[in-house]
């Protein structure tokens, strides 16, 4: 699906009111890869804070002996590729970051209410329940989280959700979702932006499946999921920069990086 879509009389888009104009390129717009399908899997191991209200915490925050030896375990593990720990202040920063346009869910939570927790990624996706049934209830642990592989990390650096019946963030307020004149104007901005290598579009029924795939569970069927466009960038270095251009436009539920979606 190819645009080009004049975003003025004379091909141009305007870019603020000293009359600049800015270039747009013709944007060839293609349907999602068939793959590679990640192997591995990916965990979150969330630790126990003080007044944690899980139960196996006993509303005691996790000792440095035992985070010690839950680190331990993890880097002495073959099943284990990767592992890192992310503190209270890098969850709260990260979530900030994440949630920057709800105002209200930000005013209601502080540093103090984020988890620590380690993640890491696996080498097969089959070490993911042992991995799970291992820590679960190792001392100081709240709960673990285990997902499949991310079908969109390596492939694109950028993702474009729109608006759809339950999507509520950004500039749907409420709408039915994005309109063709929407994703016209947003395929047409895309080829103003430098940097811009690959495009992909992303339906509901494929939403559905990378869903299903990344929290290996089944899914009924596409209704509810949202249509996305997936941007590779010659440097995912710029990626804010595509965000903040797009993130604005009607139509556009929210723009994020692949890597904040997982």
């Amino acid at each position: 699906m190819a645009v080009a879509v004049a975003l003025g009389a004379t091909g141009a888009a305007t870019a603020g009111t000293e009359g600049r104009y800015v270039q747009q390129r013709l944007i060839q717009v293609s349907p999602p890869p068939a793959g590679p399908w990640p192997q591995d899997g990916v965990f979150t191991i969330f630790l126990c804070g003080k007044d944690n209200v899980w139960k196996q915490c006993h509303k005691r925050a996790i000792t440095s002996k035992q985070r010690r030896a839950l680190e331990a375990r993890l880097r002495a593990m073959p099943q284990v590729a990767e592992v890192s720990c992310e503190s209270q202040n890098a969850a709260w920063a990260n979530f900030r970051e994440q949630n920057a346009d709800n105002k209200a869910l930000l005013s209601a939570l502080q540093v103090d209410d984020m988890p620590e927790s380690f993640r890491g990624r696996l080498h097969r996706r089959a070490d993911i329940v042992p991995i799970r049934s291992t820590f679960e209830k190792m001392a100081g642990v709240s709960n673990v989280f285990t997902f499949g592989g991310s079908f969109w990390e390596g492939k694109a650096d950028v993702e474009i959700t729109l608006c759809g019946p339950a999507e509520a963030s950004g500039t749907c307020d409420g709408r039915d979702g994005a309109t063709p004149l929407d994703r016209e104007r947003i395929e047409a901005r895309l080829g103003t932006v430098e940097g811009v290598e690959k495009v992909y579009f992303e339906d509901s029924e494929h939403a559905a499946k990378v869903f299903g795939f990344f929290w290996m569970s089944k899914v009924s069927g596409p209704q509810g999921f949202p249509e996305s466009y997936y941007v590779k960038l010659a440097d995912p270095g710029d990626a804010q920069v595509l965000i903040d251009t797009v993130k604005v436009m009607p139509g556009v539920g929210h723009a994020r990086t692949v890597a904040d979606s997982r």
